[in-house]
């Protein structure tokens, strides 16, 4: 039998305003990370980036062939309840990102679980260092470009 496989998913960002946000995901066997993502979005909230990260995780699970059991593991009950098909934001600009996280986790035969974020449980802390280390990174390539643009030539 093969051994379960927990996808640890994080978001980093702001509530209901349209600023910089990060979003990261490790995929763990036996305690080994098999593989781990993150990515960037200039424009976004923190709801997005932990749909998102759950989406992208659950995704790369299928891409990588990963058979066995499957637990989407948060802090955020919302990306959970979504991935679970409890629970769609009322707001429509979410339902596209909603309906690709649900339809990854039926795919994926997911269930879910939630921790408690930011108690040191060694994997969330994980992914919420790089998802906020995503969101740094893209705030640096942002001001980064902006800068180019702005130098005398």
């Amino acid at each position: 039998m093969t051994s379960p496989i927990e996808l640890y998913c994080d978001g980093s960002g702001e509530e209901r305003v349209e600023r910089p946000g990060g979003w990261a995901f490790v995929i763990v066997r036996d305690g080994e990370v098999l593989h781990e993502g993150h990515g960037f979005e200039e424009a976004t909230t923190s709801l997005i980036m932990e749909l998102e990260a759950a989406r992208a995780g659950l995704e790369a699970i299928i891409e990588h062939g990963l058979v066995g059991e499957v637990t989407v593991i948060s802090d955020c009950r919302i990306a959970l309840e979504v991935a679970a098909g409890t629970f769609r934001p009322k707001p429509t600009r979410y339902h596209a990102l909603c309906d690709a996280l649900r339809a990854a986790a039926v795919r994926a035969n997911a269930k879910t679980r939630w921790i408690r974020g930011h108690v040191g449980h060694r994997l969330n802390e994980l992914v919420d260092a790089r998802a906020h280390e995503a969101k740094l990174q893209g705030v640096a390539r942002r001001a980064a470009r902006k800068s180019r643009r702005r130098a005398p030539r």
